[in-house]
């Protein structure tokens, strides 16, 4: 009886630390994800440099605030073609805001060949990741574990 008291006992403490631990999480925060459009503007927040779209930040709201107004932001593309933006932010909220090119500014081949370059680098990020997913589940497979087990040698290099 004294077993079943004490680990209830300790259950409740280690959900409380759970609970706890939630609830210092700052509940005053938002988050916005720029991107551009075409793809691989620079973004800064007045003369910091935030990194190339997308980037996001996490804005911290004052005490009692329901939204905020974000800094003002420049995308500028490697042609010199630039944009800002700023918006109030909800708190809680996780957004993305797309800052478009002017139409009117030169250049825009250049830009839109840098874009290219980019949408390329992430497709082959993108099938680089998949084939190493796809080799983690196959070297994970029953089949790969009983080949290496019996020392297969075939079959253990189709694992890898």
């Amino acid at each position: 009886m004294k077993r079943v008291v004490l680990l209830s006992t300790l259950s409740a403490v280690i959900l409380a630390a759970l609970f706890a631990g939630c609830a210092s999480t700052p509940s005053n925060q938002a988050m916005l994800t720029y991107e551009s459009k075409p793809e691989g503007a620079m973004i800064y927040e007045g003369k910091t440099a935030l990194g190339v779209a997308p980037v996001t930040r996490t804005y911290l709201f004052p005490e009692n605030a329901k939204a905020v107004e974000t800094p003002e932001v420049t995308a500028v593309w490697p042609s010199g073609a630039k944009a800002t933006y700023w918006t109030n932010l909800p708190i809680h909220s996780d957004l993305q805001a797309t800052i478009e090119r002017p139409a009117n500014a030169p250049g825009l081949e250049q830009d839109l060949a840098n874009a290219q370059k980019i949408v390329e680098a992430k497709n082959r990020e993108h099938s680089l990741e998949k084939q190493s997913l796809a080799h983690d589940i196959a070297h994970d497979s029953g089949t790969c574990r009983a080949a290496q087990q019996s020392g297969s040698l075939t079959a253990a290099r189709d694992c890898y």
